[in-house]
This record gives structure tokens, sequence and C-alpha cells, in this order.
């Protein structure tokens, strides 16, 4: 870091005379030694690529640009600054794998030029896990990012189920990233209502040459503000759950809903209460929970749970819950 501090310095001083730099000048500014000088030199030139030479007229050092000038890729980057371009990165290279060779692989070549070598060293400490992530082919990501941006409709072949393919002709509105997987928002023509479609269940997307309606910014908005995850609607129910102190490290500091209210009571259990409007993906993730957690309303969600809970015992043929808590 001192060297590239002392890198930073001799930039500056580039920068801050008129006239090419005398060595004597430098080595006094900088306070180093000739080799230490030598050193910075070639640390610009090789790993920066600074156009920095030896004017033999004006027996100095200068910037063999036009105006004089240079710009360090990278080196004017703040910690924090840096590390939002290397997850941005990151993001770029893990969120949709494959898209490197559609138009993003100069993009991340520009972030790498900005960030420069002192920064890009520091790349593999970051890392981005994708978990439970359904694939979305490259080649159908695009036409569909290109007719929203375009504001065309689309027409595709949506499987909701394994044994049913609809075609279906929507209006994008939105791309969504949620839980490590891709959804399109849109107003389906055939239902006139809006839809939410993964990406990974798409085939055959077409873009039309009609022009795509448009829906209020709020609207979108309004349609995951009350529900509960990805599943949206208007019907709210309140859920009432109460877990178990051992449940606690992943339950306690997570956001399960924005309007959540949290009690945690003298012996350690957790009670939560939020509103959603679909229960499925909320069975899902109290099945986490097996054995730590107690749906006590509504009637409905407990014998969701219930259900889906009986349903795993039979699957493994055991008549009595004799499940061993997960968090343990």
């Amino acid at each position: 870091m001192e060297q590239l501090n002392r890198a930073l310095a001799l930039h500056r001083l580039l920068l801050e005379y008129r006239y090419p730099v005398s060595r004597a000048v430098i080595l006094e500014r900088l306070a180093c030694s000739a080799s230490t000088f030598k050193r910075l030199l070639e640390l610009l030139r090789d790993s920066y690529q600074a156009p920095i030479v030896w004017d033999r007229g004006a027996r100095g050092y200068k910037y063999d640009t036009t105006d004089g000038r240079f710009t360090l890729p990278g080196v004017w980057l703040s910690e924090s600054e840096a590390f939002a371009l290397l997850m941005a990165n990151r993001l770029l290279q893990d969120v949709q794998p494959g898209l490197q060779q559609q138009g993003l692989a100069r993009l991340q070549a520009r972030i790498g030029d900005l960030l420069g070598p002192q920064w890009q060293g520091q790349a593999d400490r970051l890392s981005v896990e994708s978990i439970g992530r359904q694939y979305v082919a490259p080649e159908l990501f695009l036409p569909l990012v290109q007719a929203l941006f375009a504001r065309r409709q689309l027409r595709f072949v949506y499987h909701a189920t394994l044994h049913e393919a609809l075609p279906r002709q929507v209006s994008p509105q939105r791309l969504c990233w949620y839980r490590d997987n891709w959804y399109l928002l849109a107003w389906c023509h055939e239902r006139a209502a809006l839809r939410l479609f993964a990406l990974s269940r798409i085939t055959e997307p077409l873009a039309l040459d009609e022009v795509a309606c448009e829906r209020e910014s709020g609207e979108l908005d309004a349609l995951f503000e009350s529900g509960y995850g990805i599943f949206a609607g208007s019907a709210l129910q309140q859920a009432e759950l109460r877990f178990d102190p051992s449940a606690a490290p992943w339950v306690r500091d997570v956001q399960w809903h924005r309007e959540q209210c949290q009690t945690i009571e003298p012996s350690g259990h957790i009670r939560l209460r939020f509103p959603y409007a679909d229960q499925r993906e909320l069975v899902r993730d109290l099945l986490r929970f097996s054995g730590e957690v107690e749906v006590q309303a509504p009637p409905s969600l407990r014998h969701a749970v219930i259900s889906a809970m009986r349903a795993g015992l039979k699957k493994h043929g055991v008549e009595e819950a004799v499940v061993q808590p997960v968090s343990q």
C-alpha cells in the first residue's frame, strides 16, 4: 500500500507541473531513493499502462499525451466504490450465466479497466452462491429483455405445470430477480390482469410489433407490498406464528415481511405476525422449521402446514411425528 501511495504521489506530481519534472525534484518531493523511484516507474508503466517518458530536451519526466495528462484506472476509487463495482461485476457473472457471450463481456471488461489491477486482484475475495437457481437459457433471456425495453408485446408458450403448456400474449412490465430466480411481471392480455411468469418455464418467445400496454408504477409496486414473497394478491390474511427458542438464530433477525410484528417472550419463544395473500410460499418456508414452529392462525394456514407435514411423514413411512427439529 505504501508503494501504491508513492506511485499516486508521483502521478499527481506529473500532473501538477506544467513542464517535465526532473529526477532530482521527484526524489526530493517523494522522499525516496533512485531505486525506489525506478520501481515506481515500472509499477505505473507495467501495471497501469501509464505513458511516462523521459524528455531529453527538458531533462525531465512527463506523460506522453497531447495535453500531458493521464487518468489512472481504478486508483481514484474509494474502498466502498471499489466494493460496489467488484460486487456488480461478480453478479454479472453469476446471476445469469452465459450472458457474457451476448453483450456483457465488453461491459465486464470496461468495469475491469475502471477497477484497475490493484482492485481486480481482490475479486476472488467476493463470492456469490446461487442455490436452487432454475436454469434460463441465455438465448431465451436476451429476447425477453429486448422486448421489455423496446416496449413491445411478447408471445410465448408457458409451462405452468409438467402437463400444461399454454400460449400467452403479454405486455412485459418488469423483470424480477427473486430468491436466485428470474420472473417476468407482465400484463396478460388473455386474463386481462397482471401475472408473474417464471422465466425457466417460458419457451418459444417471440417479440411482436404491437406496442406494449403500460401499467402505472404504483399498481406494480402495490402488487407485492402486502403479500408474502413472490405471490401477490389483494385478499389478505394475518399469519400468527410462534417459534421455539432453538429457531431464534434463524428467525429473530430475519425480515419475513415489511409489515411484520415480532415479540420475544421471556421464555425465548418468538411470536411473528404479518399479512399474506397466498400461502404456497409461506407453507414451504415454515416446513423448514418443522418441529420448531406452531401456526396459531389462521386455521387454513395451520391446516395446510399440518397436511404437508403428515404427507412428508407418510412419504417416509412414519405414522407418528418423530421428526427432529432442523436446527438441532
